[in-house]
């Protein structure tokens, strides 16, 4: 009996570290999926806000596969504001730029960046896609940011845990609600 004891309390040992890891990988998957949930809802609610502030102009200040730029009334103040999202090292920031006057041009003054989420080892991969109306992907330029009418985003929320790097992967498709040249 006493050859066993320390054969039963090895297996209770594995199996409380096995549970404990376990634990910790779905702790972890809960954080980066509330997490990144939270910064989609936020990102998806104001990229369907994007507005023109010039005819023809678009709603894009910026578009590239790791920042975007555009133009949404956020505050509800009547004045749009210039919304940046971009990646820098492994998290996704948010900046708001206010209107320093409430007509057009607009001059916009950036505040300070906020931290969205962390995207671990995506800096190398797209956030952002673009498409025009007709839903074909946009190889965006300063020339053609204006059919811009869709946004996909690809974002890969990440969490260390005790048995490694947790990731959720979330994408979607956002399209531009209030351009005359939307995706159905």
């Amino acid at each position: 009996m006493a050859a066993l004891t320390p054969v039963i309390l090895s297996a209770a040992y594995l199996a409380f570290g096995a549970m404990t890891s376990n634990y910790s990988r779905i702790e972890a998957t809960s954080e980066a999926t509330g997490e990144a949930q939270k910064g989609l809802d936020t990102l998806v609610r104001e990229l369907r806000q994007g507005r023109q502030i010039q005819e023809g102009g678009g709603a894009f200040a910026n578009a590239t596969s790791n920042s975007c730029s555009f133009y949404c009334d956020a505050d509800l103040d009547g004045a749009p504001e210039r919304i940046t999202y971009y990646v820098d090292g492994t998290d996704l920031y948010r900046m708001v730029g206010e209107p320093a006057i409430q007509v057009y041009p607009y001059n916009f003054a950036n505040g300070p960046a906020t931290r969205v989420l962390n995207i671990g080892g995506m800096t190398s991969q797209a956030v952002f896609t673009y498409y025009n109306s007709a839903g074909d992907v946009l190889t965006v330029s300063s020339a053609n940011r204006s059919q811009i009418s869709a946004v996909g985003i690809h974002l890969l929320a990440t969490r260390p845990s005790s048995g490694g790097l947790v990731s959720v992967d979330f994408s979607t498709k956002v399209k531009i609600r209030a351009l005359f040249n939307s995706i159905s």
